[in-house]
Parts: structure tokens; sequence; C-alpha cells
């Protein structure tokens, strides 16, 4: 332990140079000074920032006046808004077509042995198979692969009249490919 005695009067001990309130209150004050700096910096760049945009924005607005009266840009634009509605339609079109290639060639890849085709005949989106089959379960696979098929679908049950049978598919709409 170590105790110090000091006999010299109050005014003539030794003092640090800056009071430890002092000392605070400097900082406190340097660091405000400096925030308020840093506010009024960034308030001024902001307010820089707002007129550059405006002018932007006043000239950008100039230019699509002068853009949208123009005849040849309303022409142009006319002109893709009339190519847009007829790709739509086209391509309503296309998906609402069948292709009757493609949907011969599937009937004909789900043959099973035991069944021959004589006619295909197309009626709307029906086709109609007749053929011979040897019995009425070679028919009633065949019925089941085309039922099976993304595109074709079967649409009533296989009549077999002896060895003469006859199917009704129906073609998905947007083609058989």
């Amino acid at each position: 332990m170590n105790i110090e005695i000091n006999l010299l009067p109050e005014e003539l001990r030794p003092r640090p140079p800056v009071e430890t309130r002092t000392l605070l209150l400097i900082v406190v004050i340097v660091a405000l000074a400096a925030g308020c700096a840093f506010l009024v910096q960034a308030k001024i760049s902001t307010n820089a920032e707002i007129a550059d945009l405006e002018k932007r924005i006043v000239a950008i607005n100039q230019e699509i006046e002068s853009v949208s009266s123009n005849p040849e840009a309303i022409a142009l634009t006319t002109s893709i808004t009339n190519l847009k509605a007829m790709k739509q339609s086209y391509d309503s079109f296309v998906a609402s077509r069948i292709s009757w290639g493609d949907a011969v060639e599937r009937v004909r890849a789900h043959v099973p042995t035991g069944v021959d085709i004589s006619t295909l005949t197309q009626s709307g989106n029906l086709l109609v198979v007749e053929g011979t089959a040897s019995n009425y379960s070679a028919v009633a696979s065949y019925g089941r692969a085309l039922d099976r098929d993304s595109k074709l679908a079967l649409a009533a049950l296989p009549s077999l009249s002896g060895t003469t049978y006859s199917l009704i598919v129906q073609v998905a709409p947007g083609g058989a490919g």
C-alpha cells in the first residue's frame, strides 16, 4: 500500500493540463460539429443530385414527346402491335391444327400382333380405324394402347363383328406430332 501525503496548499498542487470534464465536453462538441458538417454535405450532395435528375427527366420527357409525335414512330408502333396480334392468331391456329400424318403414324405404331388395319377414315378430329383381328382381346389391347397415348384417346368401345373390328380414335388439338 502506498500512501501519499501532500502538504502543499490546494493552489500549489500539480494539476492535469486539462480537466476530465473539459476534455469530455470538447470531444462531444467536436463530434457534434463533425456530424453536422457531414449532414450538411449530404444535404448539399442530395440537392445537387435532385437537380441533375430533374434536368434528365425534362430531357427524357422532351425526347418521348418528339418520338411519340413522329409519324414514322407511330407507324412502327402500330405495325408492331399488328404483328403481335397476327403472331398470337398464328400460334392459336398452330395449336388447334391437327397433323394427320403424325396422327396416322401414331395409330400405326400401336398396332399389336394379330391386328391388321385395312382403312383409316378421318372425320373432324376423329379417326375411324377399321380392319381385321384374330380375337377381341387383341382389339381391346390395341384400344388400350391408343388410349394411353398422350395425343390419342379412344372415343368409343371397340366393336368386333367376326374378324372385322372398328375403333373410333379422337385426336387431340395441336396435332399428334
